[in-house]
């Protein structure tokens, strides 16, 4: 497989972004400011990327080698220099190698596809599989998660469908990463299927017992102090 090789200015973070989903950022080091401005002045992606080691603020940050490229659509600069972006996540990305580290990370990165469509009927299986799972979890998060919104508008290609339930599981940043890295869409959603399983039988016995905990009768007066008990 053959792969457009491009330059990225990097922002590592503690966070997973996939293709087609939008990440708000609030900029404020001073590294940031200017690469931000060095987007929007050349009308330039940059690559939003898992922590490995280290932190946000760190000089010495290690990231992992597969992130996803974003837009900026909405910028916002603010009287101290500080800034609102809005970023739209594009692609994914392998770094090759680091080009500069400062005053913020440069890379040298491969463009990941998806690769060749596996067999459509084999697809289509997967996909409707997946998507009964997935709106079966979206209905347990809203019993269990105050305030969880399901959202109106799923996309309906598989690999942004499958972009989009990774982007809403509630699962550790490196399992998120780990399905970030899974290039073949079949193999994606066979794993989001895996996930979508287990994560139902953990949401539906949390549902099961709280509402067997809602259902003991409870007393007025405590226990304690019930005078049958002398």
């Amino acid at each position: 497989m053959t792969h457009q090789r491009e330059e990225l200015p990097l922002f590592p973070l503690k966070v997973v972004l996939f293709p087609g989903n939008i990440l708000p950022l609030h900029i404020f080091e001073e590294r940031y400011r200017l690469m931000i401005r060095y987007c929007l002045e050349e009308e330039s992606n940059f690559g939003v990327i898992l922590i490995k080691k280290g932190s946000e603020v760190d000089d010495q940050t290690e990231p992992y080698n597969v992130g996803t490229a974003v837009r900026i659509i909405e910028s916002d600069t603010m009287d101290d220099g500080r800034m609102n972006i809005i970023t739209a996540g594009q692609y994914r990305f392998q770094i090759k190698n680091i080009t500069n580290q400062t005053p913020y990370l440069v890379a040298t990165t491969d463009i990941l596809n998806p690769g060749p469509p596996p067999d459509q009927h084999r697809l289509s299986v997967l996909m409707t599989r997946v998507s009964e799972l997935y709106n079966t979890y979206e209905d347990l998060l809203s019993e269990t998660i105050p305030d969880w919104e399901i959202p109106k508008n799923v996309p309906q290609t598989p690999f942004h469908l499958g972009c989009h339930i990774a982007t809403r599981l509630q699962i550790t940043l490196i399992e998120k990463q780990r399905l970030l890295e899974v290039l073949a869409v079949d193999q994606l959603l066979m794993q989001e299927i895996k996930i979508l399983r287990y994560e139902i039988q953990r949401r539906q016995a949390t549902v099961i017992a709280e509402r067997k905990f809602k259902a003991i009768p409870t007393s007025e007066t405590p226990f304690w102090k019930n005078n049958s008990l002398n």
